[in-house]
């Protein structure tokens, strides 16, 4: 059952990013064709368990909203995205025993993220708040 609930997440989740008609979802403007990188906290990486399912939320500038997944140890790898500036939000649902049930948390991430051309390489500090 977790299996297919974090395939259906990720399905709806990555539909921003990837679009399902033509690859830029119908976004008119400059794109990276695709970049990686990883998660840190007091610049130290940041791993999750194997069963969470955690996704970064980005909402760019221009009013766009897109999710990117992360693996167990913090890291992300994507496709196309916009260049510009993101707020970030770090979604978590953390799998727990079977009585207390999935545990949501939302995490307003301080700083920015900013999508460079040519840029392929990011990280991504959660900053002095984050709770692991």
């Amino acid at each position: 059952m977790r299996t297919i609930n974090r395939l259906v997440l990720t399905f709806c989740l990555g539909l921003p990013v990837f679009g399902c008609t033509d690859r830029k979802g119908g976004y008119e403007g400059p794109t990276v064709d695709a970049f990686h990188g990883k998660v840190t906290h007091n610049g130290n990486p940041v791993k999750f368990e194997e069963n969470d399912e955690v996704l970064l939320s980005l909402y760019h500038e221009k009013g766009q909203q897109f999710g990117i997944p992360l693996k167990a140890d913090g890291t992300f790898e994507i496709g196309w995205m916009p260049i510009g500036k993101y707020a970030i939000m770090l979604e978590r649902i953390a799998q727990t025993p079977v009585k207390k049930g999935p545990q949501k948390t939302m995490y307003n991430v301080p700083d920015r993220l900013t999508i460079e051309e040519g840029k392929r390489d990011y990280v991504i500090e959660l900053g002095k708040n984050f709770k692991p």
